[in-house]
């Protein structure tokens, strides 16, 4: 499949379906994601300039939703409530430690369980210095070998200190990428950013939380998956990946290839625009020059052309049409990419959907699997855009226009939810 082994587990982990047509659209739709993530600088440029446009964007995606809650007005319990009932039960919890003579563990427990308060009063500092990460580590094995020896809400305690002490190491590991490490590939990113999202929802779990009741095992699964998914090479064992791709149906209504290559599609679909509006505007110059350019012709025609206007004259005559050489290669290239991130959107439907969804568009479930498979093929060998025969580019172009509209929706989404 060529990516790596997470998104390579996932974009092959597609269920048979009612149909062999369907069956064979979704199984080729996600090896198209695949391939199109694994060959990106094929089809849309290099990730480097991609990442540059959209990171400004993906930034501000993280801004923690524990920062809006430390903004409100009052102390700091009435905005948790659930840490009073956390702390006593970890009363109760550590008292039965020492009377079973584990002092020590007790004593290390209500140190993290400590940390883990100081660290969500001050939640608009929570990035962590290296020292920091490095006792954040210490505190989080303590809080693992104290949940195997408590039970109850001592141990519900423990999970949320758990749950905060493993946000906060993950914000710092994904502030860090952010603000220090190139994206070289477009796995990378979506993994970035699959993390970002698994975050997203640990922070809407500890703002939302009233008793210790309210936090369950996926929830502290989902940070450690988020905390996988930024290792240079993750890896998940089969049973993990249908557990994530269970969670991910419930608490987002996805699944998980979707939710995991729609970060593609959007951050494509976001290059695309800056391409057109690229284009665009030197195309409306250019306009601007011929018009002048005409201007002086028809008055060099008419002799009464001055010096200085003769100057410009000349001048155009050469400027232009490098201009509209330069013009016309903006126009192919973003007419390109525009049709490789559409057609991305029709396979991610393909995906995402089910056939009832598809009713009176059955035919788009062959010309999903054949413009699948041409973009595979592209992939593979490296074929670009101009190697097509007419019939495969405008199966393709086809294929995009009628996923055009959903596409462009994707992209605005990105950027609402950034604002």
């Amino acid at each position: 499949m060529g990516l790596g082994s997470f998104l390579g587990s996932v974009a092959s982990s597609i269920s048979s379906a009612v149909s062999s047509a369907w069956s064979s659209a979704k199984e080729i739709a996600g090896k198209a994601v695949s391939w199109m993530a694994d060959k990106a600088e094929s089809f849309v440029g290099k990730v480097k300039d991609i990442w540059e446009k959209v990171k400004p964007i993906v930034k501000n995606v993280i801004r923690p939703a524990l920062q809006k809650a430390a903004d409100l007005a009052g102390t700091f319990l009435p905005n948790f409530p659930w840490l009073v009932t956390a702390i006593k039960s970890l009363d109760k919890g550590l008292e039965y430690l020492v009377e079973w003579d584990k002092s020590e563990l007790a004593q290390r427990i209500s140190k993290a369980i400590d940390w883990a308060i100081k660290w969500a009063k001050n939640l608009k500092n929570l990035v962590l210095s290296p020292e920091e990460l490095e006792e954040a580590q210490l505190h989080e094995q303590a809080l693992k070998e104290g949940r195997s020896e408590l039970r109850g809400d001592a141990a519900k305690a423990i999970d949320l200190a758990t749950l905060i002490n493993s946000y906060v190491q993950l914000s710092t590991r994904i502030n860090d990428i952010l603000e220090n490490v190139v994206i070289k590939d477009f796995e990378h990113y979506l993994r970035l950013r699959a993390s970002q999202k698994l975050l997203s929802d640990a922070e809407v779990r500890l703002t939302d939380a009233t008793n210790v009741d309210d936090i369950e095992d996926d929830d502290l699964f989902l940070v450690e998956i988020a905390s996988e998914l930024l290792k240079k090479q993750p890896v998940l064992s089969d049973s993990e990946t249908e557990r994530l791709n269970n969670i991910i149906k419930a608490k987002f209504n996805k699944k998980l290839i979707p939710f995991v290559f729609e970060e593609m599609i959007m951050a494509w679909g976001f290059t695309l625009e800056g391409m057109e509006s690229e284009w665009k505007g030197k195309s409306d110059l250019i306009s601007k020059d011929q018009l002048l350019l005409k201007k002086l012709q028809i008055s060099q025609r008419l002799g009464d052309l001055r010096s200085d206007e003769l100057d410009v004259l000349e001048s155009l005559n050469k400027t232009i049409p490098l201009e509209l050489a330069e013009i016309e290669k903006k126009r192919k290239r973003t007419n390109e990419m525009r049709n490789y991130v559409f057609a991305a959107e029709g396979f991610l439907q393909m995906l995402e959907k089910e056939p009832e969804d598809f009713i009176d568009k059955e035919y788009l479930f062959e010309d999903s699997a054949t413009a699948g498979m041409i973009i595979i093929e592209c992939a593979q060998f490296g074929k670009k855009w101009e190697e097509l025969n007419k019939e495969e580019q405008m199966l393709i172009i086809d294929f995009a226009n009628i996923f055009e509209k959903a596409s462009r929706s994707r992209v605005k989404e990105l950027v609402e939810v950034a604002v």
